[in-house]
């Protein structure tokens, strides 16, 4: 727990499912966490919520797709706190829809949500956490490593995060780290109903978590953990489940193959 006390935790996307347990985590572990989203009424009631069960959290309200609204939030945290030690990029967005369905302006909405927001949110922090040697968290996704059937918005958007991801360990300030997340379906109160009406018509199988994608739901607390514990050890990447890793391999040395495994696994 000590290599968090002092230290000052940014979460975007806080107010609610994995930002939030990622927030509680760093608290739990000594830090100064601050969930940061648009809805101050709901920040200000998880932070009291939690506060009962002895978590402390600070919020702010910040917009990420306003450079102006989050550069705000950026000297608001500096100013109440002195430091950001950690950036965690939270916030994104999916959903399900055919291929050729997609419009330019749906596919250039999710890159706004799921990849420049996570560019914003670095370059306001980052003079800020050079001066702590500190680190970005990019929370992407399995679909940051492969394709899968009607999500392609949400998967070219995730692809390009990874990419941002690698850019940031290869030519970012030394001292900085990125750890890049690459979780699986994430357990919510919705999961299996939040995308019933956009999947109607493709299949039952669709508007379940992760697409179909035949994975066990992570527990959002455990993940929070797991991501503490790679910063701690400031490691480049955690994908889970790890086994995932595998087909990503053999995608890499084979796309027909690859390929293959994922209409396979998808029932296709």
């Amino acid at each position: 727990m000590g290599s968090w006390q002092g230290k000052v935790v940014l979460v975007t996307g806080g107010s609610g499912g994995l930002g939030l347990a990622i927030g509680c985590a760093f608290s739990q572990a000594g830090a100064t966490a601050i969930l940061l989203s648009r809805d101050e009424e709901k920040l200000q009631k998880v932070c009291e919520l939690k506060a009962k069960s002895n978590i402390q959290l600070d919020w702010i309200q910040g917009d990420v797709t306003s450079d102006s609204s989050i550069e705000a939030a950026v000297r608001g945290t500096l100013e109440k706190h002195g430091r950001i030690d950690l950036l965690v990029n939270n916030v994104g967005k999916s959903t399900r829809i055919e291929l050729l369905n997609c419009t330019v302006e749906q596919y250039a909405e999710f890159m706004e949500m799921n990849l420049y927001s996570a560019i914003r949110c670095t370059l306001a922090t980052m003079d800020a956490l050079k001066a702590t040697s500190g680190q970005v968290v990019n929370i992407g996704s399995l679909a940051s490593k492969t394709g899968w059937p009607k999500v392609a918005p949400y998967a070219v958007s995730k692809h390009s995060l990874a990419a941002f991801s690698h850019q940031l360990r290869l030519e970012g300030p030394e001292n900085v780290n990125c750890l890049h997340v690459c979780p699986g379906p994430i357990r919510r109160d919705d999961s299996g109903t939040r995308y019933d009406s956009q999947a109607e018509g493709m299949g039952d199988s669709v508007a379940q978590p992760g697409a179909g994608v035949k994975l066990k739901g992570i527990d959002p607390d455990f993940l929070a953990r797991k991501i503490v514990r790679h910063c701690e050890k400031r490691k480049p990447e955690l994908i889970m489940p790890w086994h995932a890793k595998l087909l990503f391999s053999i995608t890499q040395l084979s796309p027909r193959l690859g390929d293959f495994l994922l209409r396979k696994s998808n029932g296709s």
